[in-house]
């Protein structure tokens, strides 16, 4: 049964499906996509086409197909790289961690950076959990990699925004003191809020959660409000939310910031009441908000760029890797690529209009938000330009030469870890199922 390739429809490159169980157009097809490939072959056999079975699938995709990817972002990484190093500032990162599965026993981790002037991908490390002590263990390990990686490169890092992972800021403290390291607002809000909702849950404490969406606005007005990152500045605004909840909006004990910015107030249209000085709901709160650890990381906040973009791109991770399937190590490696690929070329999309011209949003209710809704900006349709790129790029490669493309990867096969089982003992295999016993009948 012949087809006319979506490519041709499209005015891409042709590229003709052939043989569906010799060259790889089908399996590079699956996994270019960030399709399941049982899935998606289950689909095939639904529908009565002929495609490849699983074990053909995973044949090509470990002969052919992750050269490929791997080559390719290789390339981009190194264009990217290019233009970065003529940056007299130095990189403005922003870096986080994702681990492969719920939970805290997970196989993988993954460190990722975002250049965050160009809003790129720029590097993405995954570790092993034997690589290192746990699982715990990946992030940092995957900071340290990228941080060695870019230095080979000699691309200079100026800033770097994480969450605040002590493990990270001890060693970026320590061990690169030229990196001016800041924290993300939305990870710190994050964490005052469910120690506000806590809180709030005590007796005579109930009014806290009235109050909990200004402290958090506040917190982003105190960062925003202070763009050249004076820290003692920052926290000086800060701490007037204490002054401010409890009616006290001038002469302030702190010079540097003696009172509130806003202007009058409109008591008609309050919704809540002040919090009344001494009583067991303002001490708790000041305990919470006046604390030293939270004042001290408060002052490293990043007024300018956040870690939104990280957060999106490792949503979008989900697309290629969902948590639920398990992956060998390259498998994770090229969809996490794939995924990079993704996000590089769809990270300047503009807002998708309206008919009329006008500027299209939708409203979500986030599990976060507990009720409260969001307006979110509606982006235009994501391309694929780099599918149709990759898959040129494998038949090219292919019909060069198919075993150059497998010996290509028997260097980084060399150098991988070991499957976690590999630390086992393995048992012999006739054995143990004549040991097999169950408990029940």
């Amino acid at each position: 049964m012949q087809f006319m390739p979506l490519c041709e429809k499209m005015g891409k490159p042709a590229i003709h499906w052939e043989n569906a169980c010799g060259k790889p157009d089908a399996s590079a097809g699956i996994l270019f996509s960030g399709s399941m490939p049982s899935k998606a072959i289950r689909l095939f056999k639904i529908m009565n086409i002929s495609c490849v079975g699983l074990s053909t699938f995973f044949r090509h995709q470990r002969k052919y197909l992750e050269p490929t990817i791997i080559s390719y972002w290789e390339a981009e990484q190194a264009n990217l790289f290019d233009v970065l190093r003529f940056e007299d500032e130095g990189l403005v990162l922003s870096g986080d961690g994702r681990s492969d599965s719920p939970g805290h026993c997970a196989k993988y981790g993954s460190f990722t950076v975002i250049e965050q002037r160009l809003n790129k991908v720029l590097d993405i490390q995954l570790v092993q959990s034997n690589e290192v002590k746990s699982s715990t263990w990946c992030e940092f390990e995957g900071l340290k990699r990228t941080i060695d990686h870019l230095d080979s490169e000699d691309l200079v890092v100026s800033a770097l925004i994480t969450d605040r992972h002590r493990q990270n800021g001890k060693w970026i403290r320590e061990e690169c003191p030229e990196i001016n390291h800041m924290f993300d607002v939305w990870h710190v809000s994050k964490a005052i809020g469910k120690k506000l909702d806590k809180i709030a849950l005590l007796k005579d404490c109930e009014d806290i959660a009235l109050w909990k969406p200004s402290i958090i606005n506040h917190l982003y007005w105190s960062a925003g409000s202070t763009p050249n990152g004076d820290g003692a500045l920052i926290v000086a605004k800060w701490e007037s939310v204490m002054f401010h909840v409890q009616n006290q909006h001038i002469n302030h004990p702190n010079l540097v910031f003696p009172e509130c910015d806003h202007g009058p107030l409109n008591a008609q249209a309050r919704d809540k009441e002040w919090l009344t000085p001494n009583t067991k709901a303002t001490v708790k709160l000041e305990g919470l908000l006046m604390a030293k650890y939270l004042l001290k990381d408060i002052a490293k906040l990043s007024t300018e760029y956040q870690t939104s973009g990280l957060e999106a791109f490792h949503s979008l991770v989900l697309m290629f890797a969902p948590k639920h399937t398990g992956f060998s190590y390259f498998g994770m490696t090229c969809r996490l690529y794939l995924a990079g690929l993704h996000y590089n070329e769809n990270s300047d999309r503009l807002q998708a209009l309206c008919s009329d011209g006008r500027s299209q949003y939708n409203i979500r209710f986030p599990k976060f938000k507990k009720g409260g809704h969001t307006v979110r900006v509606v982006k235009t349709k994501p391309t694929y330009d780099y599918t149709f790129t990759l898959m040129k790029r494998l038949l090219e490669s292919y019909r060069e030469s198919p075993l150059a493309l497998n010996q290509s990867m028997n260097i980084l096969r060399a150098n991988a870890p070991g499957p976690l089982a590999s630390a086992f003992d393995q048992p012999n295999k006739a054995e143990a199922i004549a040991r097999h016993t169950t408990r029940f009948r």
